[in-house]
């Protein structure tokens, strides 16, 4: 084929598919005409139908998808599909059907353009298609000017809107004029699914938001008519059956839904009219079926964890660890709110109804749980407390015991409580001196000890380095348990122990002093009225047969006087025991003075003792008996007795006076000894100061010497305090029966104080040079004052002693005379009858040695107020002499010689025991002054037997004794009188230094030893014996018997000594017993804590509480 042919055919193709695609689009054409016509006029029909007819939701469910469907297959043929022909999509018509409709068209076209078609599929087939091309070539030129697009013509489409405009107009018509007919019909047909109601003359409208309600909750329905017409009544269809609305007025209805569990559809109607179906739908509530609360208490409470089982209020302990589980319906979500935190929690979901949420709770608080799901995202919510009971400080009563024969041991004792449990007690003191802390100390004496706890503690004062002047604050602080706060405290009452400064000391020193002094002048004033008083007493009651009742009551009257001097008497001793204490406090007394004193306390302990008690006694009985004669006895015996005490107490307030100035010389001389020291350092800062002068700013140089002039003056203060003693000394060493030799110090003081002075006005002036020469000088006078009124007390007491023991000599030769003469007087009144002369004659020497033995009862008690080394039996002795001459006078004026012969036998004996206690006190005397002269204090031994309770001295006095007796035996004759005197004034010295050791062990409250009251009565039968003249195998029996069980007795004591040593150090590290009173108290407290030990520990916190509060309220007032 050549190119002309081919190049023909080409055009001819590309003509054929122009047209094809005028072709369709000539079919779009039509098709969107008659498609716009289908479906306005199917729109237009539908729509008046449906706004005449009201189809229900079926017929417009029908009306709808029919309009749908025909409307659908109108596009889709007629539009759709000519669409995507003319964009050569999808199968188009061929070539050769397009010839055919062109060939159709023009009538010289024809079948050419086909046979063109066919010619150039057969010229493709052969193999020389010359001739086939050049008839192509041909025919093509034939129709190569024919305009193939022009067989078809788009205006001849015009012609078919005859059928889509008038629909078309139609609708605009009725948008205008009618369109509710086109926009409620459609509206219908679009909401199908939705009832609608044909207009009647009302109509039913709910006015409720929203037609929703919560699960099992009640929901009213508002319900308004709005038309021309209003009904009188209106119905409410639920499930097929109505319901008459409640008319609320012309135009309102409504209706309550009780309890609405489910979804509920409903219908208005009334006249006939019928509103659409409304739904009522339910909203699921968020419920709780039930919660469970696991408590996990703090260990340290003790509590049992539990479970509590739907209860939201809680009172727990602080620190519990609360966990809620909830079972939950219809629930998303479960929240809490606290209002401490301010914030909300979730809590977590571990399965499809079960929530957890875990707190641990410190404090009150009010808590909300919220219930939630998608529906109600508010939901529900309940509302609970959380009531926390602290752990509450603990608490601490204690109390203080003093010990009332140690003002040091300190007894102390208490409870304490707490709400869990004690952690410890500890004991707390803190030593100051003045504002300076000296020591600070704690001590725990309970630990982990529950509630509650009693407690005891002694806090021995001794122990602590304590000076005049400190104080000593001391406390305990309970630490409870509390496990989450950690460990609080709480302190009991503060107590201070001030100890009382030297001038306090001494001024309570002088107060009871004074104090002593006046009682015991009173006592002995009191005791010598008593006398004047028995005596008239007695010679009345002789005049008299009987005791009447005038005389009993003046007996009573006298006995009451008795009470008040033993009264007087107990508050000197007192104040002496006092005296003693404070003494060791705040000075130190040589042996000796101690000596003095518990010598003199001794003197005091017998003034009144259990004998006077016990004659009290009976003359009391006697008084209720009105026995007469036994009474006169009785009082005779208290009128010895009180004249006993009288000159008891003469003698003690003597000797006292003289201790008292004794001490006070002392102290003074030491107190000029330290204010001498003072002087002297005084004397070196004032040299230093002036070495410093001209190193130093006048400024700081002034200072100092302000200083040291008012230090100046301090120190002559002092000095004249110590003047106004010397002046005190004086006057009491006046007021001696006997004053001792003292120097007048005036001329020293006076010396002294001129230095001083002068030392003064010196550094005034700021010549420290002179000042410091006058100080030197002051210090060295107060040095050798101190020293002149030592040597001269001493030099006094020396020459004292001297006296005294020339004195105690002469004495003892007398009462050996007289125990002679008395035994030879004895011997004649044996030998004379009674009915002769002689026998008056030798009653009047009776009488004279009655007479002499007075003189050297005078000298003796004279003596006694010198030597406190005499000891008080002395006076028993001499009233024993006194008694027996009198009773010998009386029964030899009435011719009984017998009866006469005894008391003569024990007047010798008690002189010769009187004689022997003389001479162990001459020799006692002898041994302190050879001390005295060898310069030293000697530290006398209690148990010497100058002191009369001997230990191993005892047993050998009696072991010496009983070799003396069988010397005698021995030598084959019978002993003279003055052996058997002696042996008998031996054996009674060893009677009553064994008598001393019984009270004394008795003061000591280990009771009467009933060994010792055995040897005393088997002493006391040798001494009859001895006095008798009698010294057989019997007696000597005996006395080997008394040393056995003396040396037994001293063994076991020494033993039980060994035992007390060794107690007395193991108590140094253990606390000291609780008296009696504080025993009590420690049992009372137990009970009480029994009390609180029974409050049931399952008990509620609440209750528990109230039960302790009550118990305590009992204890306090009880």
């Amino acid at each position: 084929m050549n190119t002309t042919t081919q190049d023909q055919y080409e055009i001819l193709i590309n003509k054929l598919d122009q047209f094809i695609r005028k072709f369709y689009l000539n079919q779009l054409l039509k098709g969107t005409l008659f498609s716009v016509a289908l479906i306005l006029v199917l729109f237009l029909t539908i729509n008046t139908l449906e706004y005449y007819f009201y189809f229900p939701t079926f017929g417009r469910k029908a009306l709808l998808f029919s309009f749908l469907g025909i409307s659908g297959i109108s596009l889709f043929n007629w539009v759709i599909v000519p669409s995507a022909k003319y964009f050569r999509l999808g199968r188009l018509i061929s070539h050769e059907q397009a010839a055919n409709i062109i060939g159709s068209h023009f009538n010289n076209v024809g079948d050419k353009l086909l046979n063109i078609l066919q010619l150039k599929q057969l010229a493709n087939n052969v193999e020389a298609p010359d001739l086939i091309l050049a008839g192509i070539d041909q025919k093509a030129s034939e129709i190569k000017l024919v305009p193939f697009k022009a067989a078809i013509n788009l205006n001849q489409n015009s012609r078919y809107l005859r059928y889509a405009l008038p629909p078309l107009l139609l609708l605009f018509i009725l948008l205008f004029a009618a369109p509710s007919l086109l926009i409620d019909s459609t509206e219908r047909l679009i909401y199908n699914g939705k009832e609608f109601i044909k207009p009647s003359p009302f109509q039913f409208s709910v006015t409720n938001e929203k037609l929703e309600v919560l699960q099992n909750s009640d929901f009213v329905l508002n319900i308004r008519v709005e038309g021309n017409q209003l009904p009188d009544e209106a119905f409410i269809e639920i499930g097929g059956y109505p319901y008459r609305l409640k008319k609320e007025g012309p135009d309102q209805f409504s209706y309550r839904f009780n309890n609405v569990a489910e979804t509920t559809r409903f219908k208005i109607s009334g006249a006939e009219v019928k509103s659409p179906t409304f739904t009522l739908n339910v909203l699921s509530k968020p419920t709780i079926q039930g919660f469970e609360i696991s408590l996990d208490y703090p260990s340290y409470t003790g509590r049992k964890d539990e479970t509590v089982q739907n209860i939201g209020d809680l009172v727990i302990p602080q620190g519990t660890l609360v966990n809620w589980v909830f079972d939950a319906n219809h629930t998303d979500n479960i929240s809490f709110y606290f209002e401490t935190d301010k914030r909300r929690s979730e809590a977590k979901r571990f399965s499809d109804y079960l929530f957890t949420y875990k707190k641990k709770v410190f404090k009150d608080d009010i808590y909300q749980v919220f219930f939630s799901n998608k529906a109600l995202p508010k939901g529900d919510s309940v509302r609970y407390n959380l009531t926390v009971i602290p752990d509450k400080y603990p608490e601490i009563n204690a109390q203080k015991f003093e010990d009332s024969t140690n003002n040091k041991l300190l007894f102390l004792a208490g409870d304490a409580f707490d709400d869990y449990g004690i952690d410890k007690i500890n004991f707390n003191y803190s030593l100051f001196r003045g504002d300076k802390l000296i020591t600070e100390k704690t001590q725990i004496i309970k630990q982990n000890a529950g509630s509650p706890v009693a407690f005891r503690h002694s806090f021995d004062l001794s122990t602590i380095n304590i000076e005049p002047g400190d104080n000593i604050q001391y406390y305990f602080e309970v630490f409870d348990n509390d496990g989450v706060n950690g460990s609080k405290s709480t302190k009991s009452t503060s107590w201070t122990y001030e100890m009382p400064t030297v001038e306090e000391f001494k001024k309570m020193e002088d107060l009871n002093e004074d104090l002593i002094q006046k009682n015991m002048m009173d006592a002995a004033k009191e005791s010598k009225k008593l006398q004047e008083q028995l005596q008239k007493m007695r010679e009345k009651l002789l005049q008299q047969k009987e005791m009447d009742w005038q005389t009993r009551k003046e007996l009573q009257r006298i006995l009451d006087q008795q009470k008040e001097l033993e009264k007087l008497v107990e508050e000197a001793k007192k104040a002496m025991e006092e005296n003693k204490k404070n003494q060791e406090e705040f000075s130190e007394r040589s042996e000796e003075m101690k000596e003095k004193q518990e010598k003199l306390e001794d003197l005091m302990e017998e003034v009144v003792n259990d004998e006077m008690k016990s004659l009290m006694e009976k003359i009391q009985e006697l008084m209720q008996e009105l026995n007469k004669d036994e009474a006169l006895k009785m009082m005779e015996e208290m009128e010895m007795n009180d004249n006993k005490v009288n000159k008891q107490m003469d003698r003690m307030l003597e000797l006292f006076k003289q201790l008292e100035i004794e001490k006070e010389v002392t102290e003074t001389a030491k107190e000029l000894e330290k204010l001498s020291e003072k002087q002297e350092e005084l004397t070196k800062e004032t040299e230093a100061n002036q070495k410093d002068s001209q190193k130093e700013s006048p400024e700081k140089q002034e200072e100092k010497q302000e200083k040291l002039i008012e230090k100046q003056k301090e120190l002559q203060e002092e000095f004249k305090k110590v003047e106004e003693k010397l002046k005190e000394i004086a006057k009491k060493n006046d007021a001696l029966e006997k004053p001792q030799k003292m120097d007048d110090k005036k001329e020293d003081a006076k010396d002294i104080q001129r230095d001083m002075k002068d030392s003064q006005q010196n550094l005034e002036q700021k010549k420290n040079d002179k000042a410091s020469k006058n100080q030197k000088d002051a210090a060295k006078k107060m040095k050798e004052m101190a020293s002149q009124m030592q040597n001269q007390m001493q030099a006094g007491q020396m020459k004292q002693m001297q006296m005294d023991m020339k004195t105690l000599r002469q004495l003892l030769e007398n009462l050996v005379s007289l125990s002679f003469s008395q035994e030879d007087l004895i011997a004649e009144f044996n030998k004379t009858d009674p009915s002769t002369p002689k026998f008056v004659q030798l009653t009047q020497k009776q009488n004279k040695l009655k007479d002499d033995f007075k003189i050297a009862e005078d000298t003796l008690q004279a003596l006694a107020k010198r030597m406190i080394q005499l000891e008080s039996f002395v006076t028993d002795k001499v009233m024993e002499i006194n008694r027996s001459y009198k009773e010998s006078i009386v029964q030899l004026e009435e011719r009984k010689k017998t009866t006469a012969a005894d008391f003569q036998q024990r007047g010798m004996k008690s002189l010769n025991d009187l004689a022997l206690m003389l001479s162990e006190s001459l020799e006692q005397l002898q041994q302190q002054m050879a001390s005295k002269m060898k310069g030293q204090q000697m530290c006398a031994d209690p148990n010497s037997p100058g002191q009369g309770e001997p230990k191993d001295q005892m047993s050998e006095g009696q072991e010496k004794l009983n070799e003396q007796m069988k010397g005698k035996q021995k030598e084959g004759k019978s002993p003279s009188a003055k052996d058997f005197a002696e042996m008998a004034a031996k054996q009674a010295a060893l009677r009553k230094a064994m008598e001393a050791k019984q009270r004394k062990l008795q003061q000591q409250g280990k009771g009467g030893n009933k060994e010792i009251q055995e040897m005393v009565e088997e002493m006391n039968k040798t001494e009859i014996d001895l006095v008798n003249k009698r010294m057989n195998g019997e007696v000597m029996k005996r006395q080997q018997q008394i040393l056995t069980r003396m040396l037994e007795f001293e063994k076991a004591e020494r033993q039980q000594d060994q035992d007390e040593k060794r107690k007395a150090e193991i108590a140094k590290t253990t606390p000291a017993p609780m008296p009696p009173a504080l025993e009590e108290y420690i049992r009372q407290r137990k009970a009480e804590i029994q009390n609180y030990q029974t409050v049931s520990p399952s008990l509620k916190p609440y209750y528990k509480n109230l039960v302790e509060t009550y118990l305590k309220s009992y204890k306090s007032n009880n």
